[in-house]
């Protein structure tokens, strides 16, 4: 029993590895490589809030108000995003890298948890209010645009909204294999 005594003391006595700058790097690159990410999706979603702003105004939408309620819809879809990523992008930055490697670990799984929870619950959420607020536009659209354009408008809206649920479905998956890699032992 002396000898069991003895490996364990010797075992709590072993020094803790301190990480390594070459994997403090690694990680500090990825977190900055995602917040580099994150800024450019905002810069996205404000490009599009600004042109639905000017066409509010180019269309005078306030004097229709189902056109002003469907516009005003999809800016608000795309505002809460923006804010979202926002709050996101500064918690990821004001994660402490000095930290514990536990600690800063523990944080860094309730980063990716949150992220995951927009994307799953959040996110088709405002694709479903965006969608909407376009849909009901959709007979605006038809009376006073050509045929052409309508149709152009339909297909493209179409398109970019399966780009989009295949842009947010890679997405998903990437942040929920780093939650997976940070949660294996």
């Amino acid at each position: 029993m002396d000898d069991f005594d003895n490996i364990k003391q010797n075992w709590k006595e072993q020094p803790i590895p301190k990480p390594s700058k070459a994997s403090f790097k690694g990680v500090k690159g990825r977190i900055d490589q995602v917040a580099r990410k994150q800024k450019i999706a905002n810069g996205v979603l404000l490009s599009t809030v600004v042109v639905l702003v000017a066409f509010f105004f180019y269309i005078k939408a306030m004097e229709h108000q189902s056109v002003a309620l469907g516009l005003g819809a999809m800016m608000a879809a795309l505002l809460i995003r923006v804010l979202v990523e926002f709050f996101s992008l500064r918690t990821l930055k004001n994660l402490s890298m000095t930290l514990d490697i536990e600690s800063f670990k523990a944080r860094l799984i309730g980063y990716y948890r949150k992220r995951v929870g927009v994307h799953m619950v959040l996110t088709p959420l405002l694709i479903l209010v965006y969608s909407f607020a376009f849909w009901t536009l959709l007979p605006d659209f038809k009376e006073s645009l050509s045929k052409g354009f309508y149709n152009y408008i339909i297909v493209s809206s179409l398109v970019l909204l399966v780009v989009l649920g295949a842009f947010i479905f890679v997405q998903v998956r990437k942040e929920m294999e780093t939650l997976k890699k940070l949660q294996s032992p």
